[in-house]
């Protein structure tokens, strides 16, 4: 008897590390709540403020300038490149772990061509992200289960390479409609949005502030969007492989475990004046995943559960809008989600903050963030590993502000506080500086 007690803790608690080892850092995150016209786009808020940028050193908007025109002529024939290097420095100050703090580098290199300017066709585009990691900072910090650093995270389980997380094919079609095929960073649909945009080195670094997590889209994608412009509201609607893709450019097993669809509706409006939206998305998956119920009780042949969905609604609105500096703004968002919970790990999620370009102090090149999330984490798999692993749910509280010494050159830093999901590791305080160059 205490031999078979004995074989079935270690097995619960093999099971337990298993899923676990899944789970952290968690593979699977991004809720479509962007609309597709302008999702991708190796621009972010801060280009589309209309501060005056000459030719002088401190003030052109790339380090290494225009290349003696050559950069503006490639963009007038419809060549687009954007190379950004991002470091940062971060660390545990305080909660369960090693308190020491470490340095990762993240290059981006965004390339868009376009080819109307190319004069080849009308309407037409190419889109690719090129990225690469390097450095021994941790994503994963204080025992949380996602991850506290975007940048040294992704691409996943891919340090020192480079890798393609983005190769796009976009269509316009009449009037702010689109279709775009290939293979998609859910972080690029992210890019412009105001709060939550930025690739996790110009706004939040959590990846939940950057990408919320809805427990349904891989790390990145392969499959098809479509975008239809109703102004004032557009729908998009998407169909995409389950599995990660990160490392894949031409699969022949598409589709093989399922699929994946996702239908989101966006307003914009005017609310006292000032820019407004308001939506709802929701994902659906065919692909089977575990069924937590059966991973208790020294149970090591676990079975499969279908039926996985999340459903989330998004609103945003500007508290403070520009008028010298047209794009600047700072306002509130707020992103609430209910999943199944079984297979899907996720069973509700709450996100609120406030963001955007501290025109108060009178910075608008520079950026602030609060937030703060709540994720509840499925029941079934907290019930199935409880007493023997304690899991609960996450929740965190972030805060950050980039400072921007020259359009080329920004320096932020940021702090999370937060209470992971296993239950008998202390709130994690977790302090980071960055820097990033547009080269």
């Amino acid at each position: 008897m205490r031999l078979k007690r004995g074989v079935n803790i270690i097995t619960n608690f093999f099971c337990a590390a298993v899923v676990l080892g899944l789970l952290n850092p968690i593979p699977l995150f991004g809720q479509l709540g962007t609309t597709a016209t302008d999702s991708y786009a190796s621009k972010t808020p801060l280009d589309t403020i209309g501060a005056p940028v000459d030719d002088s050193f401190f003030e052109q908007k790339y380090l290494t300038g225009d290349w003696w025109g050559g950069r503006s002529f490639l963009e007038e024939k419809g060549v687009n490149f954007d190379l950004r290097y991002s470091s940062t420095y971060q660390g545990l100050i305080q909660g369960t772990g090693e308190k020491k703090f470490a340095y990762g580098g993240k290059v981006n290199a965004l390339i868009n061509l376009e080819t109307d300017k190319m004069h080849l066709w009308k309407g037409g585009g190419f889109n690719v992200h090129l990225e690469y990691r390097h450095g021994a900072a941790q994503s994963n910090l204080g025992g949380t289960l996602f991850a506290v650093n975007t940048a040294v995270f992704l691409p996943s389980d891919s340090p020192n390479e480079w890798v393609a997380s983005t190769l796009t094919y976009t269509q316009k079609i009449g009037n702010g409609h689109q279709i775009r095929l290939g293979k998609f960073n859910p972080i690029d649909i992210y890019a412009r949005h105001s709060f939550h945009g930025g690739w996790g080195v110009d706004r939040f670094m959590n990846i939940i502030m950057v990408a919320p997590p809805s427990g349904l889209i891989p790390v990145v994608f392969m499959g098809g969007l479509v975008s239809i412009n109703l102004a004032p509201v557009t729908l998009t609607a998407v169909v995409f492989d389950p599995n990660d893709r990160t490392k894949d450019y031409f699969p022949g097993d598409l589709f093989k475990d399922g699929v994946n669809f996702g239908i989101n509706v966006t307003r914009v409006a005017k609310l006292a004046g000032r820019a407004t939206s308001y939506g709802i998305t929701g994902f659906y998956s065919t692909a089977e995943g575990t069924d937590f119920s059966t991973l208790g009780g020294g149970v090591v042949n676990t079975s499969t559960e279908t039926g996985a969905f999340n459903i989330n609604v998004q609103f945003k609105h500007n508290l403070q809008e520009s008028t010298a500096y047209p794009g600047a703004a700072w306002g509130i968002t707020f992103k609430g989600a209910i999943a199944d919970g079984n297979p899907n790990y996720v069973q509700a999620s709450l996100l609120a903050g406030i963001a955007g370009n501290p025109l108060f102090i009178g910075r608008p090149q520079d950026n602030f963030g609060i937030g703060f999330f709540y994720y509840n984490l499925s029941d079934v798999l907290e019930d199935s590993f409880n007493p023997l692993v304690s899991i609960t749910n996450e929740s965190g509280l972030e805060m950050f502000y980039t400072y921007s010494i020259t359009p080329w050159l920004y320096l932020g830093a940021d702090v999370q506080y937060i209470n992971p999901f296993r239950e008998r590791f202390n709130n994690a305080f977790i302090g980071g500086l960055r820097t990033q160059i547009r080269l």
